[in-house]
């Protein structure tokens, strides 16, 4: 039997050909205006309880053992995110009501949004218990994120349960999870944290893909990045896995990033970008990139560059919730990736 877990405070996301994402502190709208529009999917975190951000659906509950969420939640990438409902900006390419269509197409179309802004989308993070997923559900959250972990020991035999590490018990399973957000009309996303839940996760998504006609991302932190750890998800083993089984997803593919205060942090090399540009040239589906805010100015050029490879590419911005950066980083990575981008 697997024990409990918890959740956390959320925030801001945002997603564009660059796609921001950003998690965290909220900015005031008015200071993000005048920005002209992109391919951006931008989430501001409205506050529920803890400020969640991400969550996902729900269906018969499993063999482990309840698990409250902790108030934050550690981040892609290292660093804990708060959890919450969180505002977006545009998606990517595909077709409306499938899993790696447009996510403000989707939105529009299904009359949830009024207009083509990414800041008119909520996320909710972190949605990985049984009282979060609730919460997610009844929010006004268009996507809602949660982290998937494996209960069992062997792989293959084990049951997907809805935890973020250190957690690894939960009162919610993946298959309780779908259930229940197949009868709503919001989007997911599903963070792997653990190898060994993907298979198991995406045989249950395969199941369900005629009651799920909406934006799915599938996201796992592949290789190392800035001060990050050297554990990361086996690229080829996840991506192989993804897509037997599931072909038409938006795959959301990290760099693990460390961030201290009152240092000097380095951003993303030239060696991380290319290396994932390497990793994802042969796939075709939709693919954006968690970057994490607090080192994406001084990584402007490598990541342009990543961006132009392909114009199935978007930048996904979040930040950890002691994080410290400015507006003005945040205005600056906007205008400067908008301009270079096309616009959806």
């Amino acid at each position: 039997m697997c024990p409990e877990q918890g959740s956390g405070p959320g925030t801001w996301e945002g997603r564009s050909k660059t796609r921001f994402f950003r998690e965290g502190r909220r900015v005031p709208r008015q200071q993000l205006q005048g920005v002209p529009p992109v391919k951006t999917v931008t989430r501001c975190s409205a506050a529920l309880q803890e400020q969640p951000l991400f969550a996902g659906p729900a269906a018969n509950p499993a063999p482990c053992a309840p698990s409250p969420r902790l108030n934050r939640v550690p981040a892609a990438g290292g660093g804990a995110k708060p959890a919450g409902p969180r505002r977006l900006r545009p998606a990517m390419e595909g077709e409306l009501g499938t899993w790696s269509g447009n996510v403000l197409d989707y939105f529009l179309n299904t009359n949830q949004i009024k207009t083509r802004d990414g800041a008119e989308i909520i996320w909710y993070h972190a949605a990985n218990n049984k009282s979060q997923m609730k919460e997610a559900i009844q929010s006004a959250a268009h996507m809602v994120e949660a982290d998937i972990l494996l209960c069992g020991e062997e792989e293959g035999n084990g049951e997907p349960i809805m935890a973020h590490p250190p957690e690894t018990n939960s009162d919610n399973t993946l298959q309780a999870w779908l259930n229940e957000i197949v009868n709503t009309k919001k989007g997911i996303k599903l963070d792997f944290k653990s190898l060994a839940a993907v298979k198991p996760s995406m045989m249950l998504l395969e199941g369900i893909k005629l009651h799920l006609r909406r934006p799915v991302w599938i996201n796992a932190d592949i290789l190392p990045g800035p001060n990050g750890s050297n554990t990361v998800m086996d690229a080829k083993r996840f991506l192989d896995t993804v897509t037997s089984f599931c072909p038409d997803v938006t795959l959301s593919l990290g760099w693990t990033t460390g961030w201290q205060p009152q240092q000097c942090n380095k951003g993303y090399s030239w060696a991380m970008v290319k290396e994932m540009a390497h990793i994802c040239d042969a796939l075709t589906q939709p693919v954006t990139f968690p970057v994490r805010a607090a080192l994406v100015r001084q990584s402007t050029s490598e990541l342009l560059w990543l961006l132009q490879k392909s114009n199935r590419y978007s930048l996904t911005v979040w930040t950890g919730r002691h994080d410290e950066y400015s507006i003005e980083d945040l205005l600056y990575l906007r205008e400067n990736f908008d301009k270079t981008l096309e616009l959806e």
